[in-house]
């Protein structure tokens, strides 16, 4: 998970410094848990009690043909099928509070203090989402006199992602209550952005610091020739006058969509065919309704889910590295941590949305790619690229300087010098 690399990266880089580090989390001991890096005495490992179903990922299925129920049987499904569907809205309305982790709280809390020993902390430290982390941050603060630190990689109840039409009006207010009763509580709160922090600070009245995300450093692979590919490409995308695109992650639905990119394909006649567009992440639907509806299918590959490891080479070995992101100025502060790991690939970023943002200055600023909103636009950023790859074999890489101040060495030294000031100042005040 790439929101888990945070605060994974932040208790190593404290274990480092000699701070006395302790993690709280629910994952299992490996490599990929917040905790890696950190010797497993430090750790606490709670799990929840139970998992809420994932709701919504069902699949329908729909009576076509003769070969279909019965008029009577499958308005009996229908009926059922509503039925159920209503209950679990009322279920996970009123019992995941405030969210799917919310049967982690109780153990969180008991197996900290039940590991902890005599040992207290200066300060607490949780980060959302999900959001029920700061319901346990608060918690052990209380129980242990010690401020606690919200981080924020994504706002909550104020904030794009916030799915108000599948809250109802009482819900919501729970929502917005809870939130604002936690950060009452709050020393202080961190974040990724400028934007979000002031949306914080005008919402809720707290003060926020902003320490970006960063770029993970990680062993280089080993280089293939020039022109050629791994295997986790698709047949389609590995002529080498094929120009190469790649997005991994999650894709929204409405917000982050590849269709403006393979209405831009569908634009370029004859040269389509020389462009392959590949989507590596869960499977939603959004990337397969996408294919489905282009002039061009056979642009596209939709991989699913893969494992880290592949998607890194997956980016390592595009051509060009397609960041999709919400044409919404109120998309301006989210900085998705995909962003950085394609700073670590070095490759051409193409950029699909909103023109002034964090992300979209410092693509521009760092001559780092482009970024465009319009498929004929993009359309001829496409045929600029597919005749530098006829005329040269391949797209160069970007210049080590698009990474400059951006690794995470270079961001958690800021984040630790807020978590000292303020256990000094809390220590000061209850002195």
């Amino acid at each position: 998970m790439v929101g888990g690399r945070r605060p994974a990266s932040l208790a190593r880089i404290a274990a480092r410094d000699g701070w006395d580090v302790r993690v709280l989390t629910a994952t299992p001991a490996d490599r990929d848990a917040p905790g890696a890096g950190i010797p497993e005495w430090r750790v606490v490992r709670a799990a929840p009690l139970f998992q809420w179903p994932r709701l919504g990922t069902e699949p329908r299925t729909v009576p076509a043909g003769d070969g279909g129920p019965h008029p009577a049987p499958a308005r009996r499904a229908g009926l059922r099928s509503a039925v159920t569907r209503s209950a679990k809205l009322v279920g996970r309305e009123a019992l995941m509070f405030p969210d799917g982790e919310s049967t982690w709280i109780i153990p969180a809390v008991t197996a900290f203090l039940r590991a902890r020993r005599s040992w207290r902390p200066d300060v607490v430290l949780a980060t959302g989402p999900p959001f029920s982390g700061f319901v346990v941050a608060a918690a052990l603060a209380r129980r242990l006199g010690a401020p606690w630190v919200a981080d924020y990689r994504d706002l909550w109840t104020v904030g794009n992602d916030y799915r108000v039409r599948s809250r109802v009006a009482l819900r919501r207010r729970a929502d917005h209550w809870l939130e604002r009763r936690l950060l009452r509580s709050v020393a202080g709160c961190v974040t990724i952005s400028a934007p979000i922090a002031h949306t914080l600070h005008s919402t809720f009245g707290v003060g926020t610091e902003v320490v970006m995300n960063g770029i993970d450093r990680r062993a280089e692979q080993t280089p293939l020739p020039t022109g050629a590919v791994g295997a986790c490409w698709p047949t389609a995308a590995t002529g080498t006058t094929t120009l190469r695109l790649a997005h991994t992650g999650l894709l929204y639905p409405g917000k982050r969509s590849p269709a403006p990119l393979l209405d831009a394909i569908a634009l370029l006649g004859d040269d389509a065919r020389h462009v392959h567009f590949v989507q590596a992440g869960p499977d939603n639907g959004v990337a397969v309704d996408a294919a489905r509806r282009c002039a061009v299918p056979d642009a596209i590959t939709v991989l699913g889910q893969v494992p880290v490891e592949q998607s890194w080479r997956i980016q390592a070995e595009a051509d060009v590295l397609v960041l999709l992101m919400w044409n919404d100025p109120r998309d301006a502060g989210t900085v998705p941590g995909k962003f950085f790991d394609y700073l670590h690939a070095r490759r051409p970023i193409l950029m699909l949305g909103h023109r002034h943002g964090v992300v979209a200055d410092l693509i521009r600023s760092r001559g780092a790619g482009v970024v465009l909103s319009e498929p004929t636009e993009i359309a001829d950023q496409l045929r600029r690229w597919l005749a530098a790859k006829e005329r040269d074999g391949r797209i160069p890489a970007l210049p080590h300087s698009v990474q400059e101040g951006l690794f995470r060495e270079d961001q958690m030294p800021r984040y630790l010098d807020l978590l000292r000031e303020t256990g000094l100042r809390h220590r000061t005040a209850t002195a």
